[in-house]
């Protein structure tokens, strides 16, 4: 059984939000798994479907379940395939207070935790932007958010796999710490029973790739995993060149149907408490 993971002692300044000049806002909420509503739950697919959801030129040439619509019904059911243990955090833009229009959804993270061993895992199993605000530190917020949710507040690994950069920046930005100086041995030793002690069935499935966990890899790879999820990295490949020319970068290259894979040890955090706000005010 592994023992607990003692976490590192670093420390991380989160930029601030850039001020707006007009009158929009984000805000953010967190809704548990059984709480997530059918309307809350579609307009999150319509959102993943628009920003993330475009099949690569592989995808239907490798079975049925790669078509177009299949693969997206397929990763929001593991999304919530334990509810219990699954928060979502969603974020709105309300582009002025004093208008009738809705606020539009423009981010969610579902997130789930797991045992493993004498840790607390949790796993950001859907990260989505909004194309047209990103770069605003959306992705960065939703994931912070998950810190106020008490239960989430205990874990002390936190991972996800993902074929956009940003998504394992903002991540990397959790655990306070960076993209260019992630812990590999780490990972190395790790990677495998939390991937296996996973209820998430295409986790538990996934194979891992890269330099890192293969003897023979000629493909530029580091850390990866072959999730077989074929969508089109043309975006997230601009996003990676991007890090790579900063230097920011170490977990190598991104091949068709494979994903990053960030994992990071953290320091648990103390829950917010509704009383402790009161007598701060």
């Amino acid at each position: 059984m592994p023992s607990p993971i003692t976490p590192p002692n670093r420390h991380l300044t989160l930029p601030c939000n850039p001020t707006s000049p007009s009158n929009a806002s984000f805000f953010y909420r967190i809704t548990v798994g059984n709480n997530i509503s059918d309307d809350t739950l579609k307009a999150c697919a319509d959102l993943f479907s628009s920003n993330y959801g475009i099949q690569g030129d592989k995808a239907s040439k490798i079975s049925t379940f790669t078509k177009a619509g299949q693969q997206l019904i397929y990763i929001l059911a593991q999304c919530l395939s334990h509810p219990e243990n699954t928060v979502l955090v969603t974020c709105h833009l309300q582009v002025d207070p004093l208008e009738s229009e809705r606020p539009k959804l423009c981010g969610h993270a579902f997130a789930s935790m797991w045992d493993y061993g004498e840790n607390k895992i949790g796993w950001v199993t859907q990260l989505v932007v909004d194309e047209a605000v990103r770069q605003r530190y959306v992705a960065t917020q939703l994931l912070q958010t998950l810190k106020v949710h008490a239960p989430f507040s205990r874990i002390n690994i936190i991972g996800l796999v993902s074929s956009h950069p940003a998504a394992c920046n903002a991540l990397a930005k959790y655990a306070a710490a960076d993209l260019k100086d992630v812990d590999l041995d780490f990972i190395r030793v790790h990677a495998k029973g939390i991937l296996q002690s996973s209820p998430i069935s295409y986790l538990n499935d996934a194979q891992l790739k890269g330099v890192l966990f293969e003897d023979n890899c000629d493909n530029g790879s580091i850390l990866s995993v072959f999730t077989k999820f074929y969508v089109d990295h043309t975006e997230p490949l601009k996003v990676l060149a991007h890090y790579k020319n900063k230097g920011q970068w170490c977990l190598g290259e991104l091949a068709d149907g494979h994903e990053f894979l960030a994992i990071f040890p953290i320091t648990p955090v103390s829950p917010i408490s509704p009383i402790r706000l009161r007598n701060s005010k």
